[in-house]
């Protein structure tokens, strides 16, 4: 299946990547003007995904996980909006340097969400995600950790690329999690990653079980 091209080079690469090292050399690259690339192209997914976060957790205190934080735009929202014990995880020491730099985050990792998170079960309130679940970069193993991580009640909110909902298996991932009755899905709509007329992809919102 072709990669999707995205409104710019920088992004057009940023899908292209395949996993492991290629990423992090990448975003070392890209770190520092990782902002102003992507608001150059109007990139609104980070935002659009914090709004639906906000619907459902009310509390500002809510202990909240950024997965793929990167230089934490989609955090920035959240901290605008009062949220304030806001953790992230990001693979690239680069990003999470820059990250660092926002001063909107409580701790952050250097780590890789593929393997265990190393936070305690139980432990979130909810885990927010952007840009994440997309070409190159992770499918949805994750989710299991994702789900243990948070408390009863918690709620995911992410996107997913639209090529990747049901090539990947987010699609079955996220049936068989609900069937399974670990979450139940709360938001479930396709919706643009920029300010084009592209559909780019999903933005969900689930909510673990009590």
């Amino acid at each position: 299946m072709p990669v999707t091209k995205g409104p710019c080079a920088f992004v057009s690469e940023a899908y292209s990547l395949g996993q492991g090292e290629n990423i992090v050399g990448f975003y070392q690259k890209w770190a520092d003007d990782y902002d102003d690339q992507m608001l150059e192209v109007d990139y609104v997914a980070p935002t659009v995904i914090a709004q639906l976060l906000c619907e459902h957790v009310s509390e500002k205190s809510a202990e909240i996980l950024d997965v793929g934080c990167g230089t934490g735009l989609t955090c920035r929202l959240l901290a605008e909006r009062g949220y304030y014990s806001l953790d992230g995880i990001d693979l690239s020491p680069d990003m999470i340097r820059v990250a660092g730099g926002q001063g909107i985050y409580r701790d952050l990792i250097v780590g890789d969400v593929n393997k265990t998170i190393e936070r305690e079960t139980d432990s979130y309130d909810a885990v927010i995600s952007s840009g994440t679940f997309t070409h190159g970069h992770v499918g949805p193993e994750p989710f299991d950790e994702i789900f243990r991580i948070l408390r009863p009640g918690g709620i995911f909110a992410c996107t997913v690329h639209k090529d990747l909902w049901e090539l990947k298996g987010f699609k079955d991932k996220f049936d068989f999690l609900v069937g399974d009755g670990i979450c139940q899905c709360l938001h479930q709509k396709k919706g643009r990653y920029y300010e084009t007329e592209n559909i780019d992809g999903w933005f969900c919102v689930y909510q673990k079980s009590s």
